[in-house]
């Protein structure tokens, strides 16, 4: 057996020649590894955070000043009070869909949210909650969500011009609308669905979860710089870390988010 602690705060790894032997909370207790450490954090709050830069080779310290976070994310959830009305019937039996107009829109919106630049056509991906789970909301109700990837850091607004990334109460429901917008593209009198919605910006998601970054997802971007033998630094690639019994548990580690079981 085991025991789950929620809500403790571990603030260090304990490192005694060059072997992880247990942890440190917020509370001043030391809890004692049995065989190792599974550190389920990203990289940079591992490497110099919980485990110190004495403990760990100089070259790691410099890989880690270089890495990269992924994109930012704006998620919206919403509670419909019917089915969305797609004009693609098939659409309404998916538990996901990917909103884009073409494959030319979906390239255009990496390219713009890679250059800094927030669409106007947000590609997006949106999912049916009550479709895949008829528990998750009332009979013939939806509880839907969807997500759109955005800059960590914004320099130009291609939509109505008036979004800058800080992310306050205008710029939320601004930007929120532009992704309703984009599912009512595809599916006509989606917005008369809605009963509420909440959204989830950049800074909220990170207020919710520590690991969310810029409301990154993935624990650091996946591009070819940081992926395989070079995910989360040069030289890793897997899992065990350069202190023994440490595991990188997290999306920081190959192959990154989006691994389900």
């Amino acid at each position: 057996g085991g025991t789950v602690r929620c809500g403790t705060r571990v603030t260090s790894v304990v490192v005694r020649g060059g072997r992880a032997l247990g942890v440190r909370t917020a509370d001043g207790d030391a809890v004692r590894a049995g065989r190792a450490i599974l550190a389920d954090v990203p990289a940079p709050a591992l490497y110099g955070g919980l485990v110190s830069w004495d403990d760990l080779p100089t070259r790691l310290r410099d890989d880690i000043r270089r890495f990269q976070w992924d994109l930012g994310t704006v998620k919206v959830d919403w509670a419909l009070d019917g089915p969305i009305p797609w004009a693609d019937p098939e659409s309404g039996a998916a538990g996901t869909v990917h909103l884009a107009a073409d494959l030319n829109e979906m390239s255009d919106h990496a390219m713009q949210v890679t250059t800094g630049r927030l669409p106007r056509h947000p590609f997006t991906l949106l999912g049916q909650m009550t479709t895949t789970d008829p528990t998750r909301s009332p009979a013939g109700t939806e509880s839907a969500w969807a997500y759109s990837h955005v800059p960590q850091h914004v320099v130009e607004d291609l939509g109505d011009g008036t979004l800058t990334g800080t992310w306050d109460e205008r710029e939320t429901a601004v930007y929120a609308d532009r992704i309703e917008a984009q599912v009512e593209r595809f599916a006509p009198g989606f917005r008369d669905r809605i009963k509420a919605r909440r959204v989830l910006t950049p800074p909220v998601l990170e207020r919710l979860d520590e690991s969310l970054v810029g409301g990154a997802l993935n624990g650091g971007t996946t591009a070819v710089h940081q992926q395989l033998i070079f995910r989360p630094v040069p030289g890793t690639g897997r899992p065990e870390t350069p202190v023994t019994g440490l595991y990188l548990a997290s999306a920081s580690a190959h192959p990154g988010g989006g691994v389900h079981g």
